[in-house]
């Protein structure tokens, strides 16, 4: 009879250690659980700062891409003007040179009718 009751003793105490050790097992879980996810979230915040710095950086990027555009625009746009102005001024010259040369060939007719009268 005694051993029967070391042995329901013994029994109750196990399961009395077991009872205790899985309560300490499940909130050292839990702990490790919460641990994870705020371990996660710094993680993602950290992520998400470093994608919206990466976007600021590629943002600055190009806008200094479309300062450099503009410039490049406004310099092309000062040669052509300069382009333009040439072709004007070569129009311009061309037309007083087919007048000046309609004036030496009126010159050179009215030289050769007046050689040809001296001439009679």
């Amino acid at each position: 009879m005694i051993s029967i009751i070391t042995a329901i003793i013994s029994a109750a105490a196990t399961l009395i250690v077991c009872l205790i050790n899985n309560r300490y097992q499940r909130k050292h879980d839990e702990s490790a659980r919460e641990k994870e996810k705020e371990q996660q979230q710094a993680d993602l915040t950290a992520h998400l700062e470093e994608i919206i710095a990466n976007q600021d950086d590629s943002t600055n990027q190009i806008r200094s891409e479309i300062e450099m555009v503009k410039y490049q625009l406004s310099e092309l746009a000062k040669h052509v003007d300069k382009h333009n102005n040439v072709i004007e001024r070569t129009y311009e010259l061309e037309k007083r040179t087919e007048l000046q040369e309609e004036k030496i060939k009126v010159a050179n007719h009215r030289l050769n009718d007046l050689e040809k009268a001296v001439a009679q």
